[in-house]
C-alpha cells in the first residue's frame, strides 16, 4: 500500500499538521479535487515539491528533461485525451513513455498499459505546470495557422466580420503569451502590435476606416460610451474556448490626430503565483529579501517601471509568508492573481474607493498583513506608514528607478524622514531582462577595451567571454523567457540614521563604501558571466 501524500509532506516538514488538516477538511467538501491541488491552491507547497513527493510516494522517476512530444501516440489517442488527464506523451526512442502529475488517475494509466502492455510503458512524474505548458504548445501550434489565415482573410470579408477579427487577435495574443495589444492608427492604416517579453512586435494591420467601428465594439464590450473617442478606460472578459482560457481585458483609449489609439492589457485568470525562489533573484538578493519579510512589522517596497514584475514579486512574497494564523488583506488595481487565505479588494471608481480609504478601513479588520497595490499619492503614503508604525506588515510598490529614488519620492509625498526611518524595512528595485535561448546562444570574445563606454561597465574583467543572441525554432530572436535583476536595500541602523537626519545625499557614497553592496548593474553582470543574458539586453534594459 502506498504511503499517503500528506504523511510524506508532514514527515519531510514541507507542511504542518494544521495545514494538512485544513486541506483535508476542504477536500471533504470537494471530493473530486486532488489533495495536491488543494495544497498548491493554498500555497502550502509548490509544483516542484508536489512532483518530488509523488515521485517518492510511487517510486517513479522524476522527469527533468525536455518535453518532446511523441506525435504517433498523440494521433492515436487525440490531444483532448492528454489535455483532460494532464498526461504528456514523451518521445523516448520508441518506448511508450508518459509524464503524469496525478498518480490516482488510474483509468487513464490503465488504458495506456492495456494499449502498449504493462511492461512496455514507462511512466515519469512531472510538474502540472510543465505538463500543461508543453501540451499548450502543441495546442497552440494546431490553432495558430488556422487563426492567422482567418485574421488575414478578414480584410477581404469587410467590416461585418470585425467582431470575429477582434476575437481572433485577442486569441492570437493569448497564444503568443503577449501582455498587451496596441491598436494604433497612423493615418494610412492601423497597426496592431503585441508586447511579448517586454518588446513590441507588429503582427497585423487594419484599414484606417475600420478604427471607429472597432473602438465602438470594444467600448460596448466594456460598457463604455460608444462614439466617444476621447480618453476612456474599462474592462471586459474574453474566453478563448479552444484553450479553455479566460482572460480579463483592461481597455485604455486616448485620442490621436488619426483616431483613437487603444491598448488592451491581458490578465490571465488562470495565472497562479510563482514561488519567490523561482523568480530568478540571485542568492544574495534572495537572502536580503527573506531577511526583510520575516520581520513582523514595517514596510517593504518593491519599485520599478511598469512591466518590471512588481506585482508578481509581491504575490510571491505574500504566498510565502501567509499561513492559517495570519489575516492578510490586499487592495489592488486590478487584482491580477487571486490567493486563498487572503481577503482581496479591488479599486472601483464607481464606489469612489481609494487606496488611502481602504487602508483606514482595513485597520478595523484586525489584519496582520496589508498589501497596497501602489503608493500613488500623499494620502496613501501617509496611511501606509501610519499602518506600518502600528505593528503591521505592509507591502507596496512605487514607480521609481532605484532604492535611493524611492526614499526621495516618499519625501516628496510628504512622509516625514523620521517616519520613513522608523517603519521602512527594505526597498527592492527590479527590472525584467530577456534570457538567451540555451539552444542557439553564441559564445564570443568581446574585450571591454574595444567596447563603447556604456557597454564596458557590464564586463567583470577585460577579455571576458560573453554570449550573444542568435535565433532558432525554440526562441524569439535568440531569447526565450525573462528573469529578474534587482537591487535590494535593507534599512539597517546606519541607513536609518541617514534617513532620519535627512542626509539622503550621502547615502550613495556610504553604500558604495561598504564593498558588499550590489547594484542592479552588479546583479546583471552575474547573468552575463553565466550566459543567461547578453550585454545588448543589459544595455536595452539598464542603459
Amino acid at each position: 500500500m502506498l504511503p499517503r501524500i500528506g504523511k510524506i509532506l508532514t514527515e519531510d516538514r514541507l507542511i504542518t499538521q494544521e495545514e494538512l488538516d485544513h486541506c483535508l477538511a476542504y477536500k471533504k467538501m470537494n471530493s473530486k479535487i486532488h489533495l495536491g491541488s488543494i495544497l498548491k491552491h493554498h500555497g502550502f507547497i509548490n509544483d516542484e515539491q508536489l512532483a518530488d513527493c509523488l515521485s517518492k510516494q510511487i517510486n517513479w522517476q522524476r522527469f527533468n528533461g525536455e518535453y518532446v512530444p511523441d506525435h504517433t501516440v498523440l494521433e492515436k489517442f487525440g490531444l483532448d485525451f492528454f489535455l483532460a488527464h494532464h498526461i504528456f506523451p514523451l518521445k523516448n526512442g520508441g518506448i511508450p513513455s508518459f509524464i503524469i502529475c496525478y498518480i490516482d488517475n488510474i483509468e487513464a494509466t490503465d488504458l495506456l498499459k492495456e494499449t502498449f502492455g504493462p511492461k512496455s510503458v514507462h511512466f515519469y512524474i512531472g510538474t502540472e505546470s510543465d505538463i500543461r505548458n508543453a501540451l499548450d504548445l502543441i495546442l497552440l501550434e494546431s490553432h495558430r495557422q488556422k487563426l492567422l489565415t482567418e485574421i488575414d482573410s478578414f480584410q477581404s470579408e469587410g467590416i461585418d466580420s470585425l467582431v470575429s477579427w477582434l476575437n481572433g487577435i485577442i486569441n492570437l495574443a493569448i497564444m503568443t503569451r503577449s501582455t498587451d495589444i496596441h491598436i494604433e492608427p497612423t493615418g494610412r492604416s492601423t497597426d496592431i502590435r503585441f508586447r511579448v517579453d517586454g518588446l513590441l512586435t507588429t503582427v497585423s494591420c487594419l484599414k484606417q476606416e475600420y478604427i471607429p467601428k472597432l473602438a465602438n465594439i470594444i467600448l460596448t464590450k466594456c460598457k463604455g460610451n460608444p462614439c466617444d473617442y476621447g480618453i476612456q478606460d474599462g474592462r471586459f472578459e474574453h474566453e478563448f474556448k479552444e484553450m479553455s482560457r479566460l482572460v480579463d481585458v483592461r481597455f485604455s483609449q486616448i485620442p490621436t490626430i488619426h483616431g483613437p489609439s487603444i491598448v488592451l492589457r491581458l490578465l490571465d485568470k488562470r495565472r497562479s503565483s510563482i514561488p519567490l525562489g523561482s523568480l530568478g533573484y540571485s542568492a544574495y538578493n534572495q537572502q536580503l529579501i527573506n531577511q526583510a519579510i520575516v520581520v513582523p512589522h514595517g514596510l517593504v517596497l518593491v519599485t520599478g517601471p511598469t512591466g518590471s514584475g512588481k506585482s508578481t514579486t509581491l504575490s510571491a512574497i505574500l504566498n510565502q509568508i501567509k499561513s492559517i494564523s495570519k489575516k492578510i488583506i490586499t487592495i489592488e488595481d486590478p487584482v491580477e492573481i487571486t490567493h486563498s487565505l487572503m481577503s482581496q479588494v479591488e479599486i472601483k471608481g464607481a464606489q469612489q474607493l481609494t487606496f488611502g480609504m481602504a487602508i483606514r478601513a482595513f485597520l478595523r479588520q484586525d489584519p496582520n498583513v496589508i498589501l497596497i497595490g501602489e503608493i500613488r499619492d500623499s494620502e496613501t503614503a501617509q496611511e501606509a506608514f501610519r499602518a506600518a508604525n502600528t505593528g503591521l506588515q505592509i507591502f507596496s510598490t512605487l514607480h521609481t528607478n532605484d532604492p535611493i529614488s524611492a526614499l526621495l519620492r516618499l519625501k516628496d509625498l510628504g512622509v516625514d524622514p523620521v517616519n520613513i526611518s522608523s517603519a521602512l524595512l527594505a526597498v527592492v528595485s527590479q527590472r525584467l531582462v530577456r534570457k538567451l535561448c540555451p539552444f542557439c546562444k553564441i559564445l564570443y570574445d568581446a574585450a571591454s577595451s574595444r567596447c563603447e563606454q556604456y557597454e564596458a561597465k557590464y564586463f567583470s574583467e577585460d577579455g571576458q567571454p560573453v554570449y550573444r543572441a542568435n535565433g532558432c525554432k525554440h526562441c524569439r530572436n535568440g531569447y526565450s523567457g525573462r528573469t529578474v535583476v534587482a537591487e535590494v536595500l535593507l534599512i539597517d541602523q546606519e541607513i536609518k540614521a541617514l534617513i532620519g537626519q535627512n542626509r539622503l545625499g550621502e547615502m550613495d557614497a556610504v553604500l558604495r563604501g561598504r564593498g558588499n553592496y550590489r547594484t542592479m548593474i552588479d546583479d546583471i553582470k552575474g547573468l552575463i558571466e553565466t550566459g543567461e543574458t547578453s550585454i545588448e539586453e543589459a544595455v536595452r534594459v539598464l542603459g
